[in-house]
């Protein structure tokens, strides 16, 4: 049997339908239940072909959490330029929106997720990564109106992170944190990350009056 021969445009296609279904499965249930053989049979396509568009699954995950920045970034401007919310507001719903990534379809990984996907990548790819990572924070804290060097983005990106994956890992990872009381944490944890960023936020505007 022929095979078939894919145009520019149907790779990229492929390439895409990838990407969104590594989220989607980071999202539902997590990348152990995601194999490639999984993906490629959501897509349509052979493992053969796969390894054309990328040279493991998590090549394909790093990838993916990529292209999910500018969305990201998309719906936090669209939170902040709601008139029908206040900063605050809009900043605590971007949170807790991604604190709730199986509900809103953010796809956070878990512990163990990082650490699969770490040990497979090169230190090229992974300090790339981490630039992105960086590049990523600092333009969220932008449009969240945050001066430039107020915040260091890799401490905002490890306190953002860190409830993400927290609350992500109660209960399985994390028996014995208390699952019953998981939301009032999260809820917490915004409140006191956005009451700092709101401090900052009031310390800058007092210095240019001042100025």
């Amino acid at each position: 049997m022929a095979r078939k021969a894919y145009s520019e445009e149907e790779r990229m296609q492929v390439r895409d339908a990838l990407m969104a279904t590594v989220i989607q499965c980071i999202v539902d249930r997590g990348l152990i239940h995601s194999s490639i053989d999984v993906l490629c049979k959501s897509v349509g396509i052979s493992k053969t072909f796969f390894y054309t568009f990328f040279p493991s699954k998590e090549e394909l995950v790093l990838e993916a959490l990529r292209c999910q920045q500018p969305k990201l970034l998309a719906y936090a401007r669209q939170l902040m330029e709601d008139p029908a919310l206040s900063w605050r507001a809009g900043v605590e719903t971007f949170l807790k929106n991604c604190c709730h990534g199986a509900k809103s379809g953010v796809a956070v990984l878990s512990i163990e997720e990082e650490q699969q996907v770490y040990r497979c990548l090169s230190e090229e790819n992974f300090q790339a990564f981490r630039r992105d990572q960086v590049l990523f924070y600092s333009r969220l804290l932008a449009i969240f109106g945050l001066p430039v060097d107020s915040i260091d983005p890799r401490l905002f990106g490890n306190l953002a992170l860190a409830m993400m994956m927290v609350h992500k890992a109660i209960p399985d990872t994390m028996p014995f944190l208390f699952p019953e009381v998981a939301e009032e944490m999260v809820d917490f944890q915004v409140k006191a990350l956005v009451d700092e960023m709101e401090r900052i936020k009031e310390d800058a505007r007092q210095v240019e009056q001042d100025g």
